[in-house]
């Protein structure tokens, strides 16, 4: 399902949070994996802004095939957000499926597919390069869509104020 992790020069042992446990059970969420777009370029065009350009590569990529539109029952995974970035867990929540730290997060965008479907789209790649990747995920609901987004970025509002 996913491809396998590339080494990283920092090694992690353990899932770490700032907050409290009660706090941690609210940065996870159980989603449906959807897949992984590679190699997207985001061009500068004024006529159609960012979001709106990663929205349709990730579509064509469904159009094409390459990607599902709706996602099967086990593909269904938990999704990690803390200050250290975000991590895909198995079901059982041992087995680190994914690992992207919040620095390599350039983006997240809440879509409709145009049904009922909420997708989130985390766009990941390094800044000092142009291409980026899509990991795309299918939420349970809207409301649980918007919390991922608002989560992540009270993530980055903590490291940033942690840095001020």
């Amino acid at each position: 399902m996913f491809p396998p992790r590339k080494k990283s020069t920092k090694h992690v042992s353990s899932i770490e949070n700032v907050s409290t446990r009660e706090d941690h059970q609210k940065d996870l969420f159980e989603v449906h994996f959807l897949g992984i777009v590679p190699d997207i370029v985001i061009s500068g065009s004024h006529t159609r802004d960012r979001e709106a350009q990663l929205v349709d590569r990730i579509e064509e990529a469904q159009i094409e095939g390459r990607l599902p539109m709706v996602a099967q029952d086990d593909e269904k995974v938990k999704l990690n957000i803390s200050i250290h970035g975000f991590i895909v867990l198995g079901m059982k929540g041992q087995e680190v499926l994914q690992r992207h730290p919040l620095h390599t997060i350039a983006q997240v965008v809440q879509y409709c597919d145009g049904g009922t479907i909420n997708n989130i789209a985390f766009k990941i790649g390094n800044i000092n390069k142009p291409v980026f990747s899509a990991y795309i995920f299918q939420c349970l609901s809207e409301e649980q869509a918007s919390e991922i987004c608002q989560n992540v970025r009270a993530m980055f509002d903590k490291v940033t104020e942690k840095n001020r």
